[in-house]
């Protein structure tokens, strides 16, 4: 989004932190906790609000992977580059858990990746494979829970559900840092020694910028744009049907989960739409709704629903659908974590923590470093 000179306030307000996080998500807010933690004074930004964006829209999954299959990781990052992922995830995981516990949010226990072919099924069981290797606890079988007519399963241990939107605020709320919402960033400007963030009702003096914009990048600096891309995703709610589904479920191009009283979330279908579906414009489609209500028709006969609701949400994908963190290369004091490629609840506390440490230790990001798209 861009912001026109008669939107911006007046006389807008004027302040000074040591660090300024820009974007109120997961990872933004929760780098706002770890900068707290070390002492700095923080600003936390959002162009809305906590959770507006992908981190209050997607559907809650925390799981123990990434958007490739560990194999294919393994291909990119090379073994030792994949267990130091895998590590940062399972990590990201478990500390996900403990938030959700300590701020009392509500998570359903499980998650189970599904084959919808034999083809398929030799593929997850691969998966699964690799995972063992390198000591994950894992879980497959033929068949499935649903009794649907999926081919195989696989469970990793630690991996539930969530309430996003609810996790995020909690954790930007209890971060410490000032919040400055419905302050969108229209530049990022050197004013000597300090950085000054100048948004539409706050114009801030800082040390530091850390961005954790993910999926609405491009408008802060040139050179994310080569780094990130935005990608949409869209989600259809139904209204309760009888029990279906006692675990959240992934194939390798949807995903669905049943709450308590029956409705049933259903997201995905994005690779059968994809030249539509890389935009940053936050609407749903008929075309992709429709697959997603077919698709619960098609594997859950006979079910009788309306859908009750449905949304979008951008997310931020990088060429090779791994998280990046950086530094900007002519600007040193401006930091990223950005394009968790829909993957963002398993691995983005973690970038946010190598993000920071980036900027204030010189830590190299080891596989996740935005150098590798230089």
């Amino acid at each position: 989004m861009t912001t026109s000179l008669w939107q911006d306030a007046p006389e807008p307000m004027r302040a000074e932190h040591d660090d300024v996080v820009i974007g109120a998500g997961i990872v933004g807010s929760y780098a706002a906790t770890v900068l707290e933690q070390r002492g700095r004074d923080v600003a936390l930004v959002d162009a809305r609000f906590p959770a507006a964006g992908a981190s209050g829209r997607n559907a809650g999954f925390v799981l123990t992977s990434q958007r490739e299959t560990y194999p294919v990781l393994i291909e990119q990052a090379g073994r030792d580059g994949a267990r130091e992922i895998l590590a940062m995830v399972r990590d990201n995981v478990s500390r996900m858990r403990a938030l959700a516990v300590e701020y009392d949010v509500p998570f359903d226990e499980g998650a189970v990746h599904l084959a919808q072919s034999r083809a398929e099924a030799r593929d997850l069981e691969e998966w699964a494979r690799a995972y063992e290797a390198d000591g994950v606890p894992v879980e497959f079988a033929e068949g499935d829970p649903y009794g649907a007519g999926f081919a195989a399963t696989m469970r990793i241990e630690n991996d539930f559900a969530v309430q996003p939107a609810r996790l995020t605020e909690a954790i930007a709320a209890a971060s410490g840092a000032t919040l400055y919402d419905h302050n969108e960033v229209h530049s990022i400007k050197s004013a000597g020694d300090h950085l000054l963030v100048a948004g539409r009702r706050a114009h801030i003096r800082c040390q530091r910028v850390f961005v954790a914009t993910n999926g609405y990048t491009g408008n802060l600096h040139p050179y994310l744009l080569g780094i990130v891309r935005p990608v949409r995703g869209q989600i259809l709610m139904t209204t309760p049907v009888e029990p279906l589904i006692d675990v959240a479920g992934i194939t390798e191009y949807n995903y669905f989960r049943q709450f308590e009283d029956g409705r049933v979330l259903m997201g995905g279908a994005r690779c059968f739409f994809e030249e539509q579906e890389y935009t940053a414009e936050d609407v749903t489609t008929p075309n992709l709704l429709e697959n997603l209500e077919a698709y619960l028709r098609r594997w859950f006969a006979g079910i009788d629903f309306e859908v009750e609701r449905h949304w979008a949400g951008i997310h931020g994908f990088t060429p090779d659908r791994r998280a990046a963190v950086g530094l900007i290369p002519d600007e040193s004091r401006i930091a990223f974590a950005l394009g968790f490629s829909g993957y963002g609840n398993s691995i983005g506390l973690l970038s946010a923590e190598r993000m920071v440490e980036l900027a204030l230790d010189g830590r190299d990001p080891g596989p996740l470093s935005a150098a590798r798209f230089a």
